[in-house]
């Protein structure tokens, strides 16, 4: 097939989802490692992995794939920068002369030039798929050997790498590497190692003229829970979380009373300034349509009704909870609020409208265990962020589970344990970035606030449709790019309406 640059890339056989469906080896040849190669990639791998049932390490298996691959497209330019520059690469003396300035000329700089030559050249990368029995093999192909030097360096770092424990311990050993190369593939190592493979699964090594990397993921493999311990510090983090505010639970105890008259509810929410503000103010947002605006406490509750002001109470609680120790987090509350919004009129507009004020809270709450994890240790995330942008690791949720052993979902989920929110909303937070592993009870809402949550990510520039779930996407008709960023828009459209003054 040609891509939009005109550079091509080879599927053998062209039918690559036939061969999937009959276990037949197959692969997908190219030059370098272009958005059309990843996207094609990520279908496979997501197509296999939903045929034997454990989609859920999706992101993980990509996330080592990549490593791979960028390290094989890495290596050819490394061979086609020695020949143009008349080095031997395997004399250590000309191999040191030219490391010196690989990293600069060719990955450090605008300058495109080596990438380019690539497509002249004869160096190539095959990423091959095979099914057998119990497994499935990934084997990244360069049709250049790997010097014995190279070799013994990665297979040293494979070895470490299993038994870190989290990432924290490879910087030190890795950091001052001139190639750069090795902290990429100890991240991509304890991925496999998080996700219950054993350290066999993955290997390099010679065959003639071939450098191989291949990775085996079991067919059978089971979900296990992460073998890394919750530190201390986020145990304690949780445990010092004060409590549900009370006044709010009292109100929410009266909204639950058949005889309590809106009068006395209006009086209760009156003691709470902040939550008399929020609710005058929802009251008179473009979500409501009222001919005049509304003034009065108890003429706002009957607007909203008694499951919105449940909904309300909920989310201003966890607000207030949240405000008093985590104010510095201001932005990723913004960002709950839109998901929320955007979730709550998804749920409206695929007819689920019994779902959307539960959608809503869920949306608000995704990101709760974020604001916990980032509070606990900033500085290691902040290095992460930085080699997740250099690595071309997209999902910071990846670097999260190796920085602390807990991703900021499952930790979401233990403070709504901790505030006794029910099953679906404390699942519903959990599964968010795992729709595939959700029950089959909450998937409806699930997927939903999973689009809700890309669709903001996408506003963030952490999200593409490319990389979106085919299943979300195909539950609700979302497969083509013009569908899915129409329904974006409108979101936008209705979130900035919304925003706007209140009515005079």
């Amino acid at each position: 097939m040609e891509t939009d640059t005109g550079k091509e890339i080879i599927i053998s056989p062209p039918d690559y989802k036939e061969a999937i469906n009959s276990e037949s080896e197959f692969y997908v040849q190219f030059y370098n490692f272009i958005p059309d190669v990843e996207a094609i990639i990520i279908k496979i791998v997501h197509r296999y992995l939903e045929k034997y049932d454990i989609l859920y390490i999706k992101d993980t298996v990509m996330a080592v794939i990549k490593e791979m691959i960028n390290n094989a497209v890495k290596a050819n330019v490394k061979r086609l920068y020695f020949k143009i520059k008349n080095l031997n690469i395997a004399n250590p003396e000309e191999y040191r002369t030219g490391m010196e300035t690989f990293k600069a000329d060719t990955y450090q700089s605008d300058n495109t030039e080596y990438l380019d030559k690539l497509y002249d050249s004869k160096l190539v990368v095959r990423a091959s798929f095979k099914a057998t029995d119990e497994h499935i093999h990934i084997n990244i192909i360069n049709n250049i050997p790997i010097l014995d030097t190279e070799l013994a360096k990665i297979n040293s770092r494979i070895k470490k790498a299993f038994k870190y424990n989290d990432i924290s311990e490879a910087f030190d050993d890795v950091l001052d590497d001139s190639e750069g190369a090795g902290l990429g593939l100890i991240m991509a190592m304890m991925l496999l190692k998080n996700s219950g493979l054993p350290p066999d699964s993955y290997r390099v090594y010679s065959k003639g003229n071939l450098t191989i990397s291949a990775v085996s993921i079991p067919k059978n493999l089971t979900k296990q829970e992460s073998k890394a311990q919750i530190t201390d510090a986020i145990i304690k983090e949780i445990e010092d979380l004060p409590s549900f505010p009370e006044n709010i639970r009292e109100i929410q105890k009266l909204c639950n009373t058949e005889d309590a008259s809106i009068r006395v509810i209006a009086e209760n929410i009156s003691r709470d300034p902040g939550l008399t503000t929020a609710i005058l103010k929802l009251a008179n947002s473009a979500g409501y349509i009222t001919i005049r605006k509304v003034d009065s406490l108890e003429d706002a509750v009957k607007i909203i009704g008694m499951k919105g002001l449940g909904t309300l109470l909920l989310a201003s609680g966890v607000h207030k909870v949240m405000d008093s120790r985590y104010k510095r987090f201001e932005s990723i509350w913004r960002d709950s609020y839109k998901r929320a919004f955007y979730a709550q009129r998804l749920s409206i507009q695929l007819k689920k409208s019994k779902l959307a004020e539960f959608a809503y809270l869920s949306g608000l709450l995704a990101d709760i265990g974020r604001i916990v994890m980032l509070s606990i240790n900033p500085e290691l995330l902040l290095k992460l962020k930085d080699i997740a942008g250099l690595k071309g690791i997209e999902d910071p949720i990846l670097l999260e589970e190796m920085s602390l052993g807990i991703s900021h979902s499952t930790l979401g989920a233990m403070i709504c344990k901790k505030w006794n929110f029910n099953r679906a909303l404390l699942q519903t937070v959990e599964y968010h970035h795992r729709p595939h592993m959700a029950p089959e009870d909450i998937k409806i809402l699930v997927y939903i606030v999973y689009l809700a949550d890309a669709y903001v990510e996408i506003e963030n520039k952490k999200f593409r449709f490319e990389i979106a779930d085919e299943d979300v996407l195909e539950f609700f008709n979302l497969s083509q790019p013009e569908t899915f960023q129409q329904i974006h828009q409108g979101l936008k459209d209705d979130y900035t309406a919304q925003s706007a003054p209140e009515k005079k």
